[in-house]
């Protein structure tokens, strides 16, 4: 632990005899600053139909994967061309 204030003390020592640093802002920088939240445009209402499209497809895709997830576990309980349908069917559309 002495070992250690020790070198604590150095370093603070040091720092202390460190030159200082310039910290005001650049030439210019506060206009630069205004100029930049000044020139801010309102979004068009083609960039606003845009973004809420491209939200909307990402919902809809969201919701394709999840009936697909919910719907995976039951694609290995029944084959998926059942005779029982077709069959069903084709008696309906003959008897018509």
């Amino acid at each position: 632990m002495k070992d250690f204030d020790t070198r604590w003390q150095e370093c603070a020592e040091s720092a202390r005899k460190a030159p200082g640093r310039e910290e005001s802002a650049p030439f210019g920088f506060a206009s630069r600053v205004v100029a930049r939240v000044f020139s801010r445009q309102e979004p068009s209402a083609e960039d606003v139909l845009g973004h809420l499209t491209f939200r909307m497809l990402v919902g809809a895709m969201a919701l394709l994967l999840l009936c697909a997830v919910m719907e995976a576990p039951h694609f290995r309980n029944s084959r998926p061309l059942d005779t029982k349908v077709e069959d069903a069917v084709g008696q309906l559309v003959w008897s018509l």
